[in-house]
């Protein structure tokens, strides 16, 4: 089952994201993009072969494939899988391709190869603040994974969590997987929860913070091959202080 959060159907530039969902058994065979293409497991245990390279995954690990790599996603378990996915292009396009002679099953430990495919492990992945009260960790941009054509990640905010006001010179997708957020956006407040995305269009100021006592996360995809946001004074996130109120962004 297939459930777009952001694409075409939204207006995004550059960017899709859906959640999949994968019965026990599902598959989705042997394919390749000519964009790259990222997965993240939400719940659940997925196999995702990367031209014959099999990787166990388990929620919150995340592969990343560049642009013509044929790759492949199974269900094996017992229990339905639900994974996030993010492709670098708002039509999307895939083409069906011969399942590789060879297979390898690759250690846990693996972060993949380089110049192909990109794994990170959540137990292991390095972490970092981008704001107070938070950590993020960086899956995949294009120096780590070249060809991606997109960058994106995981964020936890703890109790009082939040990102400074800043804005994006391309679109992004924001998906709350856990907790509730607060999204301001020039002064417009949104509470999301429950997998709700947002889609922050290219030069729209906005920040996310958590309200609650329990903590947030969040996936978030740019539609830019590196994580850049450009960070403005806290009134530009307010509606008398929208720098674009008299001429908004395209």
């Amino acid at each position: 089952m297939l459930d777009v959060l952001v694409g075409a159907c939204n207006h995004a530039r550059g960017l899709t994201t859906a959640l999949v969902t994968l019965a026990p058994g599902g598959r989705l065979d042997y394919h390749t993009h000519p964009v790259g293409e990222a997965i993240t497991v939400l719940s659940g245990t997925l196999t995702m072969g990367v031209e014959g390279r099999e990787y166990t995954l388990g929620p919150l690990d995340n592969v990343a494939v560049p642009q013509g790599l044929a790759h492949s996603t199974w269900n094996a378990g017992d229990v339905p899988v639900v994974m996030h996915a993010a492709l670098a292009s708002e039509n999307p396009r895939r083409d069906f391709v011969a399942a590789p002679t060879e297979r390898r099953a690759m250690p846990v430990e693996s972060t993949g190869v380089s110049g192909r495919e990109r794994c990170t492990r959540f137990a292991t992945a390095a972490r970092h603040a981008a704001g107070p009260g938070t950590q993020f960790i960086d899956h995949y941009h294009e120096a780590r994974v070249p060809g991606i054509g997109m960058s994106g990640g995981y964020g936890l905010f703890e109790k009082g969590g939040r990102l400074p006001a800043h804005f994006h010179d391309f679109d992004e997708s924001i998906c709350i997987i856990d907790g509730t957020a607060i999204c301001v956006v020039e002064g417009r407040r949104h509470t999301l929860s429950g997998n709700a995305t947002a889609l922050q269009p290219r030069g729209r100021v906005h920040y996310f913070v958590n309200e609650c006592a329990t903590p947030m996360a969040m996936l978030w995809v740019y539609a830019g091959p590196s994580p850049d946001r450009i960070v403005v004074d806290e009134c530009c996130a307010t509606a008398e202080g929208n720098p674009w109120k008299d001429s908004p962004p395209s």
